[in-house]
């Protein structure tokens, strides 16, 4: 090979290409590399003596040769005594020693492979520096790279130096021909024979021939190493290079993308991890300090002085009915010190709600856990402190929201900030409902055991404890054993917390408490009832009662003076003789308008007159409005026969009753004076059950309740949202008001609100806020159909009242029906009702037996009352009382609607040359000559006599209450409501002649 007579630097050389003897050594300042023995620049380097060092390397010396032989991958053996040749990472850059002479800047000072020499010549000299050495070379490659590309003292930085990568092109080229200056440079015969690109797998090569440099972004071998957030470094050390002898080359390229991407993944989630870490802790924090000091809370001497504030309920005349305060005497009676209430009762309350009240802050972090989940998944209960309970009864919020948990939470800790917690317990007990409507515990200790509250021993404190998480559910008058369940909970948490001993916890026994409402002598159940119907509604305005006492403000109800004592008058009178386990409910509503004039809920705790029944007969008019909506008028006529299979279930009518002697041909006059079963069915199986049940709530029905799971449902329909023919019966229950208010929708064809509240009055006598609401046509677009369709029924009602000696003072124009639900198949019946009305006042009243579970509905003598019998006479006497001294007022003569006379039977001997002709009867005669309608049918009933598998126990024992409708519609002769009485002329001896309704 022949060699230039100069390097690339213009030096001269001889033919084998070394220097010329006597060529003068290259100046000791400008070598600008560092010695091949060290890592310290000396003077004799050219180095610059406060550059620090750039790698760690052997200690000065001649290296350890390896066995003869030995070589590194692509590389002839090395001649004994030469160092291994090594694959090393090529470095250099822009942080490589500055020429000589050069002040050296920060980055020429780093450590590491950000201090090593650039690509080119120099650094080519470098790897084959290091190959032959060892680490040893290693260093003094790294330090060859950074120094001079010649003897001559050129300065070797590629990357700075215009023209640097070619001249160090050919220096590396004139030293891989010379051994001399190979050997001079610390080179070995191995790299001298190898040129610089026969090995593409060392990183020097790749630097000096890939094209780019190691500082840039553009990556041809798709390495991540180049990521601007790795240390570009790195790449001398990952092992997802692909080398040229891995004969797996491209599985191990599909390798490292699959690794990179993996590491780009979880880059990804490092980082959204903890921006989201970041944010749910310092966001919420900053919301709690705003809210903070944004939201004030009230005093607790300020919320105790509103609670002893009355608000004045008073009738429609403006004579009170009552002071709004349901408490002993007229006003809430609070305690002023802790003292005044019994250790033990400390310690239940404690026991019961927060344990750890001394303690926590106001909220509990568990609690707060718990309430989200719930609050998210849909559960019950929450997690809130005696302090947040206080937070929630002294604002009146008390909305299922976290909005309203938040901000509780907050007030919470601030008013556990601002006040001591003594200061905070007393204010709890003096607002805890307790039930009874007692609120506040010196209220408490009355209405359960007649003592104060600083008599109140563990057991007895153990029970009232237990009663504000349910105070309904939880009173051992309502629910004794569920009473019994929280009571031993409250007595075990005493214990394990240490405020009584297991001694004492042996020896105690669940407490005897008094009567419901015995306390309240000078309010009495109807009061209480009107009361509690009087909150709802105004809640329903967005009022609440804390605020209607802190405003002074005074209610204004619908309710007529002379129509609730009328009402008082009529229930003592007629029921004086009578069981006390029967539960008499009356309500009066104004046709017209929708206000209630009287309220009359019964003896007991239950407010009947909310109270859903089944009521029986008494649904049958809405069947003939039904008919009229669609032309059937009530001159025609149906099958009223005994003993029938209407859609696909056997009916009867009840012991005696007829249609007459011609019961196929039963008229809707005469069935409905008769209460001829079989003939309404028919009727409702002909115009469909759903047609009955809009008709219903056109007329005043509520269309929607809530059953016990919190969902919202049709009222007249079983719990899969089926209306069967059980509405024709009655056999889904309806309260007491809204019968009445559905009656008076029949009174004049116009569908109103039933409404207690009629305005709200300040003290000052200026009307707040006026509830009245404005009724709307019931049955038809237009109020005259409408109202005419109203008169039709009437007219087919107005001769029940006299059929049953029921009829008014002065002969006055009434239409009425009775009803009776039988109790399933024990013989005996569950309710009775009687429901009429005038234009002036529609009155439903109805009658159930009930002592904790329900009972057969039989008076002092044993025998069933019917509709016409009790039931009958206390609307009578109301109806009478009431309306005394009021004009008389007539219906509105209806307009005949389709057939409006029953036409006269058929001759039976009809003449000779008629007999065989065949005569079609009209198809509403009977139910054979029309299909029933595809809303009912077979699939739509259960077998006769069979009842709902998945009715509850509770519904087992009180299938009256509001959510316990019986599945099978009760449309079977087992169940149904007056089919099968045991005789006739029970009652009074007024209706004895009539007998069953």
């Amino acid at each position: 090979m022949q060699h230039p007579a100069v390097d690339g630097s213009g030096n001269p050389r001889d033919a084998s290409g070394r220097p010329p003897s006597g060529a003068p050594a290259p100046p000791p300042g400008n070598t600008g590399g560092r010695g091949a023995q060290g890592n310290t620049p000396g003077p004799q380097q050219g180095g610059n003596p406060d550059e620090v060092p750039t790698r760690k390397t052997a200690p000065p010396g001649p290296p350890q040769g390896p066995p003869a032989g030995q070589g590194g991958p692509g590389q002839h053996p090395n001649d004994p005594g030469e160092a291994p040749t090594q694959h090393i990472a090529s470095v250099g850059g822009p942080n490589a020693a500055p020429r000589g002479g050069e002040e050296p800047t920060r980055e020429h000072r780093t450590t590491g492979g950000k201090a090593a020499g650039a690509a080119g010549a120099a650094g080519a000299a470098g790897a084959a520096g290091a190959a032959a050495g060892g680490m040893a070379g290693a260093a003094a490659g790294a330090a060859a790279s950074a120094g001079p590309n010649g003897p001559d003292g050129t300065a070797g930085n590629s990357r700075d130096t215009p023209g640097s990568r070619e001249e160090a092109d050919a220096t590396a080229s004139a030293r891989s021909e010379s051994p001399e200056s190979s050997a001079e440079f610390g080179m070995t015969r191995a790299e001298q024979s190898s040129p610089p690109d026969s090995d593409p797998g060392l990183i020097t090569h790749r630097a000096s021939h890939g094209g780019y440099s190691y500082y840039s972004d553009s990556d041809p071998y798709s390495a991540d190493e180049y990521d601007d957030f790795e240390d570009g470094f790195n790449e001398g050390f990952d092992d997802e290079l692909d080398y040229p002898d891995d004969p797996d080359d491209d599985d191990m390229t599909a390798l490292a993308r699959k690794k990179r991407g993996r590491r780009r993944i979880w880059r990804g989630l490092r980082r959204t991890c903890y921006v989201a870490a970041a944010l749910g802790i310092l966001v919420p924090g900053a919301i709690f300090a705003w809210c903070y000091f944004t939201f004030e809370v009230t005093p607790p001497s300020k919320v105790a002085k509103n609670y002893s504030t009355s608000m004045v309920v008073k009738y429609s005349d403006g004579s009170v009915l009552n002071k709004f305060s349901p408490e002993k005497g007229e006003e809430r009676v609070l305690i002023k010190d802790l003292s005044e209430v019994s250790q033990e009762m400390r310690h239940a309350t404690m026991a019961a709600e927060d344990a750890d009240f001394y303690s926590n802050p106001g909220f509990s972090v568990t609690g707060i856990g718990r309430a989200v989940y719930n609050q998210l998944s849909g559960g019950q209960g929450g997690g809130s402190t005696m302090t947040q309970q206080y937070i929630k009864l002294s604002t009146g919020k008390d909305d299922h929201s976290i909005t309203r948990k938040f901000t509780e939470i907050v007030r919470a800790f601030k008013l556990t900030n601002q006040y001591d917690k003594t200061t905070i317990f007393k204010a709890y007990l003096n607002t805890a409902y307790y039930g009874r409507d007692a609120y506040g515990i010196d209220n408490a200790a009355e209405a359960f055991f007649d003592k104060d509250p600083s008599e109140l021993n563990a057991s007895e404190s153990a029970v009232l404890a237990g009663m504000v998480q349910l105070p309904r559910g939880n009173d051992p008058q309502i629910d004794a054993e569920r009473a019994k369940d929280r009571w031993e909970y409250v007595s075990l948490q005493m214990k394990q917390n240490g405020w009584i001993s297991q001694q004492e916890y042996q020896n105690l026994k669940m407490p005897q408490t008094r009567e419901r409402f015995a306390w309240q002598q000078k309010t009495t159940t109807a009061q209480i009832h009107i009361q509690r119907r009087i909150i709802q509604e105004l809640e329903e305005h967005n009022y609440t009662k804390d605020e209607l006492t802190s405003q002074g403000l005074q209610v204004v109800t619908t309710l007529d003076s002379q129509a609730q004592q009328a009402a008082r008058d009529a229930v003592q009178q007629v029921m004086a003789d009578q069981p006390e386990e029967i539960n008499p409910a009356l309500a009066a509503v104004d046709p017209k308008t929708g206000a209630v004039r009287a309220y009359s809920p019964g003896n007991k705790g239950y407010d009947w007159v909310e109270e859903r029944q089944p009521v029986g007969s008494s649904f049958k008019p809405f069947v003939t409005a039904t008919g009229l909506k669609d032309g059937y008028g009530i001159g025609e006529t149906y099958d009223g026969s005994d003993d029938q299979t209407i859609a696909g279930t056997e009916y009867g009518n009840a012991a005696g009753v007829t249609c007459g002697s011609n019961p196929e041909r039963c008229g809707v006059r005469t069935a409905t004076e008769e209460s001829v079963n079989t003939a309404f069915l028919n009727m409702a199986n002909k115009f469909g059950p759903q047609s009955v049940a809009e008709t219903a709530y056109q007329a005043g029905i509520p269309r929607e309740k809530v059953n016990r799971e919190g969902e919202t449902v049709p009222v007249l329909a079983n719990s899969k949202g089926n209306t069967n023919l059980g509405v024709t019966l009655g056999a889904y229950p309806v309260s007491t008001l809204s019968l009445a208010n559905g009656y008076g929708g029949l009174a004049d064809g116009e569908r109103a609100e039933p409404f207690l509240v009629e305005k709200l009055v300040t003290n000052e006598g200026e009307v707040k806020e006026d509830f009245s609401s404005e009724t709307e046509t019931a049955f038809s677009d237009s109020s005259h159909s409408s109202a005419n369709i109203a008169a039709n029924v009437t007219e087919s009602m107005r001769d029940v009242a006299k059929e049953y000696g029921l009829d008014l003072n002065g002969d006055r124009p009434v239409a009425s029906k009775s009803g009776t639900h039988q109790l399933r198949d024990s013989g005996h019946n569950a309710t009775a009702s009687y429901v009429g009305y005038t234009p002036q006042i529609s009155t439903a009243v109805v009658l159930n037996k009930s002592t904790t579970k329900q009972e057969p509905l039989t008076d002092a003598s044993g025998a069933d009352i019917y509709g016409a019998d009790q039931p009958g006479a206390i609307w009578q006497k109301f109806m009478n009382s009431y309306l005394e001294g009021k004009p008389v007022e007539e219906f509105q003569e209806p307009d005949p609607i389709g057939q409006f006379t029953v036409p006269p039977p058929p001759s039976p001997d009809p003449p000779e040359d008629e007999k065989n002709e065949s005569e079609t009867p009209p198809s509403d005669e009977s139910p054979s000559d029309e299909a029933p309608s595809d809303e009912t049918g077979p699939s739509d009933f259960p077998p006769t006599g069979g009842e709902s598998s998945d009715r509850n126990d509770e519904c087992q024992e009180n299938p009256w209450f509001s959510d316990c409708e019986d599945e099978s519609d009760t449309t079977n002769p087992s169940a149904s409501e007056e089919e099968r009485p045991h005789q006739q002329g029970s009652g009074n001896d007024e209706n004895s002649a009539r007998g069953p309704d």
